[in-house]
């Protein structure tokens, strides 16, 4: 898209791919640019794609690991053995768990981390010579590590918020006050210094200029309205059974538990004669751990997560419903009130009606009702959420102004020729500017 691209050194814990909704989103704001004026460093553990940037550094704990002792502290639960060594593991286990209860009652939700800028990063960001740093920020220590690149090589920054992790991060633990005052600190420098800043929507854009006193732009995930056209639903009658379909992460902070109550009503509508299946199709390492909890009965099928666009697009036109859950639990409402998940904008294109499931004051639940791209259920209440489910699959004249609403708002407002298009100019713009 870019008739004269700045090379872009891009700084993120979710690097480019066709697997989550940070891979996607970026894979898609980045889409014509030229492939060797992107370079990322990143610590995604998710496989990258090659198809937007092919230049990777990935960060191992010479660049960041966390402080001290805690350098020894699992983040997650403990490896099954299935070696003979069970009593050396039972024993390890215990250590690590009393190492964990330790680090909990000290740092509560999250272990600091400190950042280097390594001779070997350093030596691999002069082979490349960015002249922009695009980045989504995240820790302490990658906050650090943005700040260190902009000095040392004085470029200018970008920084792109995606969720308000911002208000939630550091909190639990006797010393997490420490913490967060350094976050806070880190935070509002960058944003003082930054070239361009940017949010998810602009209910983050608004809250963070009033947050940070500095103007931010929004941009979110953009398709290609065009030649997704083709895939528009155009038939609103429903089938028998009705087909429902949550496509997406499973997250417990963001959509678990509000997934399974769609669940739970789901099932509960097929037991009492409305024959209605569900289909989730969500990233193995992210749903196999909730199943039993979400295959509630014989109206629910968990499968692994699309991968091919066509398929993406083809699935979601055949279904006669689309779900948006999202918690509605405190924690959940402060970390993603201002999220937009990347599958919003193929979902308005598609034109299947959408049933928005979570509280009122969720940008993309606000952003259904608002818009009218969406029936919004804003109580968590499983039966009249199944009533619900059943007006959306029952009433025509319902399902025909949803859908209408919906292509209409991806046309107006999702489309990548026109989204995709203004962000990389934004950060051209950023890329020319000499105060650094």
């Amino acid at each position: 898209m870019m008739d004269e691209a700045p090379r872009v050194l891009f700084l993120t814990s979710s690097a480019f791919n066709r697997v989550t909704g940070g891979g996607i989103t970026f894979s898609n704001l980045f889409a014509g640019w030229p492939k060797d004026a992107i370079a990322t460093v990143h610590n995604d553990p998710v496989p990258v794609s090659t198809d937007v940037c092919d230049r990777y550094f990935r960060l191992t704990e010479r660049e960041i690991h966390r402080w001290g002792w805690l350098r020894h502290v699992p983040l997650g639960k403990p490896p099954v053995s299935i070696s003979a060594g069970a009593p050396r593991h039972q024993r390890s286990s215990l250590s690590n768990s009393l190492l964990k209860r330790v680090k909990t009652w000290l740092f509560g939700d999250a272990i600091p981390d400190v950042a280097f800028l390594t001779p070997e990063l350093e030596e691999w960001i002069e082979t490349f010579r960015p002249e922009v740093i695009y980045t989504i920020l995240g820790s302490n220590a990658m906050m650090e590590l943005a700040e260190r690149l902009r000095a040392r090589f004085r470029l200018p920054l970008v920084i792109h918020i995606m969720d308000d992790w911002v208000s939630v991060l550091y909190k639990g633990g006797l010393l997490s006050p420490f913490q967060r005052r350094k976050k806070e600190r880190l935070m509002q420098h960058l944003v003082d210094v930054s070239a361009a800043r940017l949010a998810i929507c602009d209910d983050m854009a608004e809250a963070y200029r009033v947050r940070y006193g500095k103007p931010f732009l929004s941009y979110q995930n953009a398709i290609d309205v065009g030649r997704w056209a083709q895939y528009a639903k155009t038939d609103l009658g429903v089938k028998r059974p009705v087909r429902a379909a949550y496509i997406g992460s499973i997250l417990p902070f963001a959509q678990l538990e509000s997934l399974i109550d769609c669940c739970t009503a789901i099932q509960a509508l097929d037991g009492e004669g409305f024959p209605i299946r569900l289909d989730i199709y969500s990233p193995a390492f992210l749903a196999e751990q909730y199943r039993q909890r979400l295959v509630v009965g014989s109206a629910i099928a968990l499968h692994d997560t699309i991968i091919d666009d066509a398929t993406f697009f083809r699935t979601m036109q055949e279904a006669d419903i689309l779900l948006l859950p999202v918690n509605f639990d405190d924690y959940t409402i402060e970390y993603i009130r201002f999220s937009m998940p990347t599958k919003v904008p193929a979902y308005l294109a598609t034109g299947t009606p959408i049933l928005a499931y979570g509280p009122a004051e969720v940008a993309q639940i606000s952003y259904a009702a608002s818009a009218g791209w969406g029936m919004t259920v804003t109580r968590r209440d499983t039966d009249f959420l199944r009533q619900s489910v059943r007006q959306l699959a029952s009433d025509m004249q319902l399902r025909r102004q949803l859908s209408a609403r919906a292509r209409d708002t991806a046309a107006e407002r999702h489309d990548s020729q026109v989204v995709a298009s203004a962000f990389q100019a934004t950060l051209a713009s950023a890329a020319w500017q000499q105060d650094v």
